[in-house]
């Protein structure tokens, strides 16, 4: 008895596990709705471990069952190329996903310093693409030409006299405001020995060539992997013809005080998660409420 125990588990046992996870691997498909390749591995299973266990009892022909096993073979070697095609797609997606985001971001963010750049000088952010192009290539924005530094040093009598014209006390050391307005004063008693060299004078400079031209952009987009940088590109989402959505408003109330907002947003052609959104993902900074320029990636 326990002699033919063992022969029947020797025979019966793989071919009875392979038609037990067929039928386990099928059910866990219909009720968790997978996928095409999963469904045909589970039918695949299942039916290897029926054939298995007919013909360990004898009640198939070996040319039957040798032309099953063809048959399932060539099965298996199609669904494993619609396996790996599956992969494939889903890898190149992602990587798509990750490239597309990073550089709608580095566009978001460049925008967002351009129309900063022109509210500081006019009160307002500029409400259309052409504007915002044109400003990128012929604005000027403020820069600050700093040489030598601060005498460490309290001001003189003389000094003070010049810059206050009172007898405030001198105990403290000479401030970067003081020391600029004495820089100025070339007839004064210290100018050749601490403010000769002393400058801090604002000059306008091209937005384009300080900015975007500079060696540390160039640099940082070039180890991302992005296209040099154009001023045309910067209203396009990226992956797409599609462009950016531009509001502005010129004032809005936040408390006591009067701002100008502004909102960019749109949709960039991939969801972090293929197939979810209709594989789209919004991207956006500022607000048409507040006077945040927050951008949707900071709050990730």
């Amino acid at each position: 008895m326990t002699s033919q125990l063992s022969v029947l588990l020797k025979k019966y046992s793989i071919p009875v596990l392979l038609f037990v996870v067929g039928i386990i691997m099928l059910v866990v498909g219909l009720r968790s709705s997978q996928d095409g390749t999963f469904m045909v591995s589970s039918i695949m299973m299942f039916a290897a471990g029926g054939i298995s266990v007919l013909y360990s009892s004898g009640k198939f022909k070996p040319s039957i069952a040798y032309a099953i096993g063809l048959v399932a073979g060539i099965a298996a070697v199609v669904v494993l190329y619609i396996s790996y095609d599956s992969v494939s797609k889903t890898n190149e997606y992602d990587r798509n996903y990750d490239k597309c985001k990073m550089l709608a971001k580095q566009n978001l963010e460049d925008i967002r310093y351009i129309q900063k750049a022109y509210a500081e000088q006019n009160g307002v952010y500029l409400d259309n693409w052409d504007a915002l192009v044109d400003f990128v290539n012929n604005g000027k924005v403020p820069f600050v030409e700093s040489q030598g530094g601060v005498p460490s040093r309290k001001i003189e009598t003389a000094e003070r006299d010049y810059l206050y014209g009172d007898n405030r006390a001198i105990d403290v050391d000479m401030t970067e405001e003081e020391a600029y307005l004495l820089s100025k004063w070339t007839e004064g008693p210290n100018w050749q020995r601490d403010f000769a060299n002393f400058k801090r004078d604002t000059v306008m400079v091209s937005l384009l060539e300080t900015k975007f031209r500079s060696r540390s952009y160039r640099e940082n987009r070039e180890k991302l992997g992005f296209y040099p940088f154009t001023p045309d590109s910067l209203p396009v989402i990226p992956f797409t013809k599609k462009t950016w959505v531009l509001e502005t408003k010129d004032s809005i109330e936040v408390g006591d005080m009067k701002y100008p907002a502004m909102k960019v947003s749109g949709f960039i052609p991939f969801a972090d998660i293929q197939g979810k959104n209709d594989d789209k993902e919004e991207m956006y900074f500022g607000s048409l409420t507040t006077n945040t320029l927050d951008g949707s990636w900071e709050n990730e």
